[in-house]
């Protein structure tokens, strides 16, 4: 009876096995991935760019980590871009590899991208990078890539999917009735032609409980840079940071109106 049990379960696991293969090469399987593979290889960018953006729709698994490989050093920035930004949302830690090499990529935006994805996957080089942009010029001094990310960052605007980007990882404001949510003057600064690198950089740090960022956000109220001043009056109103609102009343005077209105508001909304 025991040896018939044994052979039983045997020949189920054995099932089992041929089950789940057939499911993997599957010709619906075997179809998409061809789909995704022709895709990937078009002659055209925007079809390459389509594929990447597409697969941050899908999971990790070996044939999507290989098309992925091959994306991210596509010659076309924007594809580059976009299959950076699928990493991040993939979220799959071991993916943070095919991340690391854009860091010495040319293009500001790609860079950024990189620095983005790697701070999503947890590695911190991406924590590393973004941390050099909020600081200070003399600060970087002794990494020469970092330098060279702060140089490049001064020459592109603010990518508009950090704000989205900032939303998710807890950087937006919880909504809570009777008052407002702040996401449209978030949405506003991100998109003024005037916000800094530097401040977007510190929005997409914002949820790091670490001393080194809460130092950086405290620093940000004194900033010389308005988008930087704002950005830390706007993360004044989360419960969390209650340390900072005394912060807000010297700001009540700021000489730009985009800070001053902002820490007004913030603070009628944290005193009362």
């Amino acid at each position: 009876m025991q040896r018939f049990t044994a052979l039983y379960l045997a020949m189920l696991g054995l099932h089992a096995t041929v089950c789940l293969a057939q499911k993997k090469d599957s010709p619906q399987t075997l179809h998409a991935l061809e789909v995704l593979k022709l895709g990937a290889a078009d002659h055209e960018p925007d079809t390459r760019k389509q594929v990447a953006l597409a697969l941050s729709l899908s999971r990790t698994s070996a044939p999507v980590t290989s098309i992925l490989e091959t994306l991210v050093k596509d010659s076309d920035y924007m594809v580059r871009l976009a299959t950076l930004d699928a990493l991040g949302e993939l979220g799959d830690r071991k993916l943070a590899r095919l991340a690391e090499p854009a860091l010495e990529d040319d293009v500001p935006e790609v860079l950024f991208a990189a620095a983005r994805a790697l701070h999503r996957l947890h590695d911190p080089a991406g924590k590393s990078m973004l941390l050099s942009i909020v600081e200070k010029e003399e600060k970087a001094k002794s990494n020469p890539l970092r330098v060279k990310f702060r140089n490049l960052m001064r020459r592109t605007k603010t990518p508009r999917s950090a704000f989205f980007l900032a939303v998710e990882q807890g950087s937006g404001f919880i909504p809570v009735p009777g008052i407002g949510e702040g996401v449209s003057a978030m949405s506003a600064m991100l998109n003024d032609e005037g916000f800094s690198p530097r401040a977007t950089a510190l929005l997409l740090l914002s949820a790091d409980p670490s001393p080194d960022v809460r130092l950086a956000i405290e620093q940000a109220f004194a900033d010389d840079d308005w988008s930087m001043r704002a950005t830390a009056v706007q993360l004044a109103v989360r419960p969390q940071n209650a340390v900072w609102r005394p912060h807000l009343v010297p700001l009540m005077d700021d000489t730009s109106k985009k800070v001053r209105f902002r820490a007004a508001a913030v603070y009628l909304r944290v005193t009362r």
